[in-house]
């Protein structure tokens, strides 16, 4: 991989990260608006799957053939569930805890639950083993989420 594109993909990856506690905090007005985190999550989907559709029809994508959904594992297609339950989590836990209690907390889950695919080689993950190095972050990790919860 080129360098530069090794600088726009890690940008892009920040990028990624950074909206999450932006849509944490729409998603939790949305909410608290409709008096309801299943519409406020529900609704999220329905902005993103329209978002999508007109995407893909102003860039043209080829749309897979039905053997090509058939035949991506099963298990695949859970992802989908894991979405909407994070985002209802969010809409649900941010106005208790506060959108950077959640967001370190979310961050938390997330490498570890990373470590452990990375760890088993799971869903067909490259295996990074852990390792002490790996073992010092996720303490310093846990660290700055238990000092960021505190203050």
């Amino acid at each position: 991989m080129k360098m530069n594109n090794a600088i726009l993909f890690i940008i892009l990856a920040i990028s990624a990260g950074a909206m999450i506690p932006f849509q944490s905090a729409m998603n939790t007005a949305l909410g608290k608006n409709l008096q309801s985190p299943y519409f406020s999550a529900l609704s999220v989907f329905l902005i993103a799957f329209l978002g999508l559709v007109i995407y893909i029809i102003i860039t043209k994508q080829t749309i897979p053939s039905y053997i090509q959904f058939t035949s991506a594992p099963k298990w695949s297609y859970l992802g989908g569930i894991l979405g909407g339950t994070y985002i209802l989590l969010i809409v649900l836990l941010a106005p208790k805890l506060g959108i950077g209690n959640v967001t370190v907390l979310v961050l938390l889950g997330q490498v570890l639950a990373a470590m452990i695919i990375d760890q088993f080689g799971l869903f067909g993950a490259p295996i990074h083993t852990i390792n002490w190095q790996r073992l010092i972050g996720i303490l310093l990790l846990c660290t700055g989420v238990y000092l960021i919860k505190k203050f």
